[in-house]
């Protein structure tokens, strides 16, 4: 059976990473196209383009909300009630007390939904677990974690994209964006381990509340951790370190190097891909095995990522 699914917002970096898949998956299909802005709806799909949100999601079975934060909610719980399953870009919205409210309004409706947090799709990232828990590399001393590229400097952030560097309306600025994704990643390398932040440094390109990144000092598994996370590093890219007793394992994009005393060992797979989250809620829909608690993830990373105090 077809899955037909509505794209609410096209006004964000990861909108090509999501059409591609629709065009790569042939029981996927693109059944309608939202966006506040309608010169936002690129020109290949304007066929599909529609006026109102609720014309969008009654068109189609399953939901792809990529829409500027502060509209999330509204439109998350608007799909819901409709029993559309959704995929939602993080964060799921502007604070941690409101994804905690949408949360509950998706769970009310037992409408399946899952957040945009493609870090977790990474083949080598679930090497790594398989790494720590054989406890291959002893009692846990140091980690590291970064994940940064250039969309700043690039200017990936215009035009229907401008919003993404307004925190009223994106809520997070350059290192929360991507230190969501990192936080998530920690959390599901050990699920008895929830990484804590204490303290971040953020850069500010200006002279309001935006920020382009940052660093983050905290603790994870017993382990001092740092966290870089922001938009303005080229090369970009994922970097995770775990250093311990026993050795050290650094996973680098899709690459995962193991040095524990012997031969290092080398195991190479995809890289991070915006598109796995969209190729992952397909696969999903397919086998009927959405999860209830889907957007329980990303509010958690949120709540983690507001608790650290900002230091000037």
């Amino acid at each position: 059976m077809p899955i037909d699914v509505a794209l609410l917002g096209c006004g964000h970096p990861h909108v090509p990473d999501v059409l591609g898949v629709l065009a790569s998956e042939p029981d996927v299909r693109l059944a309608a196209a939202w966006d506040t802005d309608p010169s936002a709806v690129p020109a290949a799909i304007g066929g599909a383009a529609v006026a109102r949100a609720e014309t969008a999601i009654r068109r189609a079975t399953a939901v792809v909300i990529c829409a500027p934060t502060d509209q999330r909610p509204a439109l998350c719980v608007q799909a819901a009630q409709a029993g559309r399953p959704i995929l939602v870009e993080k964060p799921i919205a502007r604070s941690a007390a409101e994804a905690r409210a949408v949360a509950r309004e998706v769970g009310r409706s037992r409408t399946p939904a899952v957040a945009a947090l493609f870090l977790r799709e990474l083949p080598a990232l679930n090497r790594l677990r398989g790494v720590l828990d054989g406890g291959l590399l002893g009692r846990l001393a140091s980690v590291s974690a970064s994940f940064v590229h250039p969309g700043a400097v690039d200017g990936w952030f215009t035009g229907p994209a401008a919003w993404i560097r307004d925190p009223d309306r994106a809520g997070v600025g350059g290192f929360g964006d991507l230190a969501l994704h990192l936080l998530d990643a920690l959390a599901t390398l050990q699920r008895d381990e929830v990484p804590r932040l204490a303290a971040v440094a953020l850069d500010r390109s200006g002279s309001g509340r935006g920020d382009v990144g940052g660093v983050a000092l905290g603790t994870w598994a017993g382990a001092p951790l740092t966290v870089r996370a922001g938009w303005t590093t080229r090369p970009g890219g994922l970097e995770l370190v775990v250093t311990g007793s026993g050795g050290t394992a650094t996973l680098r994009d899709g690459v995962l190097e193991l040095d524990s005393g012997g031969a290092p060992e080398r195991w190479v797979g995809a890289p991070p891909d915006a598109g796995e989250a969209m190729r992952a809620f397909a696969a999903r829909l397919r086998a009927r095995r959405l999860p209830r608690d889907g957007l329980a993830p990303a509010v958690l990373a949120q709540q983690l990522l507001e608790a650290a105090v900002p230091i000037a």
